[in-house]
């Protein structure tokens, strides 16, 4: 890709449109960049840029930038039905993610890691597998730093393992991973994406480019993976199955792959999914040949992340779990299934347009009590509030009070809110953090 012939306009001045524009000007490209914030929200990033060459709009996207541009890159989030991107393909310029721009920059091979629940985890377990093996190897994407920030940089390592969402795959055109691997896809994003047909699509696509030179890993106990494995053309290695139906699969508390097995008895991630992201994990490990006793101890010594089913401390023999990463329906199901009942469960946040009857079954057979809040509280009480003592809160605080007194000694409360947080809050960080402070302060 020749950048100084193209002009480029970056959308979306988060992290990744930071570097993103900070990479092309370095390349001497003419670039613009636009932001619906304000430039007091953007902190000293404006300034540096303007200094850097970059011609910034804030508080709207112009679009007078847009028809100026042959060339426009979205940040992850950025709206592909935005009117302007809209004119801007029907007119023939190319729309595409950073990572489908960092993609014509970088050398070594990448793996590429999606699915609706369990990136993080599964992405960064994986890292550890390969670091033990002696590997060097890039974390980055949707999690930690941008692809874009080692475009050209990338010497050092052996591969360039990447958490990639649904935003950053629907702008690939060339992009190939010599390794996919999709965990799953339920209902998210619908706010985003047009309908859940697209939503699929932009998962699907990670696999899109990929040969029989590549591998793809792909959970075949979810309907709608499977149903789109069909159209794979790399080599298949599939997980999932407790029976033996996939290439690997779980048996009670060992997994197997060919000839090799590993325990998960020592393990610190709860849950059926969990084992999912685990073998997702090991798949890669054994595609890339990996040494069985770095695995395991991977397995044995990985520690859930911040804010994905992590225990936070027990009160009156109420044991308090904080999941707030949890931001879809499936997401808290898979975190109820983990846990011992009665449970009590908070859940509530911005509405994404899904539905939640999926929890209706998991509620009414392992929850004795439900306090919603957030812009989707009335809507679950309408759908869950007939299977459980049900309250509505107007904070988080309020809820997780209302959770704690209806709580008894051997119960379990489980902050799993199944919505986004910005409703309330900045991110799921910050809601998660706020939930374990007030459950500290009881």
């Amino acid at each position: 890709m020749e950048l100084a012939e193209n002009r480029f306009l970056v959308v979306g001045l988060g992290i990744t449109g930071v570097e993103t524009s900070r990479f092309l000007r370095a390349k001497g490209a003419p670039v613009k960049a636009t932001d619906s914030r304000e430039a007091g929200e953007l902190g000293s990033v404006v300034e540096e840029l303007t200094a850097g060459g970059v011609k910034i709009r804030c508080g709207t996207h112009a679009s007078e930038f847009f028809e100026w541009a042959d060339t426009i890159v979205l940040s992850p989030g950025v709206r592909f039905d935005l009117p302007e991107i809209r004119d801007a393909q029907a007119v023939g310029k190319t729309v595409i993610s950073e990572i489908e721009l960092a993609w014509n920059f970088i050398s070594k091979p990448v793996i590429g890691v999606t699915g609706t629940n369990g990136k993080t985890t599964t992405t960064s377990l994986l890292s550890e597998m390969l670091r033990r093996n002696g590997l060097k190897v890039f974390t980055g994407g949707n999690i930690g730093t941008p692809l874009i920030s080692i475009a050209e940089k990338d010497d050092e390592y052996d591969f360039l393992l990447l958490e990639l969402s649904s935003f950053q795959l629907q702008g690939i055109r060339n992009f190939t991973p010599h390794i996919a691997v999709i965990l799953n896809i339920s209902p998210d994003h619908l706010d985003h994406h047009s309908s859940m047909e697209e939503y699929e699509a932009a998962k699907l696509g990670l696999f899109a480019n990929q040969t029989e030179d590549d591998w793809a890993v792909f959970n075949a106990e979810d309907p709608a993976v499977l149903r789109g494995s069909g159209d794979f053309r790399a080599k298949k290695v599939s997980f999932g199955a407790r029976d033996g139906r996939t290439d690997i699969h779980c048996r009670e508390d060992e997994i197997v792959f060919g000839e090799l097995s590993f325990s998960v008895r020592d393990s610190a991630l709860l849950g059926e999914h969990n084992k999912e992201n685990i073998m997702a994990a090991v798949a890669v490990a054994g595609i890339l040949g990996c040494q069985r006793d770095p695995v395991q101890k991977s397995i044995d010594e990985f520690r859930p992340l911040s804010h994905r089913m992590e225990f936070v401390l027990t009160v009156r023999g109420v044991s308090i779990y904080n999941d707030s990463k949890s931001t879809t329906p499936f997401s808290t199901l898979r975190a109820i299934e983990s846990l011992p009942s009665p449970i009590i469960l908070v859940a509530g946040g911005k509405d994404k347009g899904i539905d939640y009857d999926c929890l209706r079954d998991v509620v009414a057979s392992k929850v004795k009590a439900l306090v919603f809040i957030g812009e989707t509280k009335e809507k679950m009480r309408a759908q869950l509030g007939n299977l459980a003592q049900t309250t509505c809160a107007d904070s988080l605080k309020e809820a997780t009070e209302s959770a704690f007194e209806l709580s008894e000694e051997g119960d379990t409360l489980l902050f799993s809110p199944g919505c986004s947080s910005f409703d309330m809050f900045s991110s799921y960080e910050e809601r998660g953090n706020q939930f374990k402070e007030i459950v500290r302060n009881v």
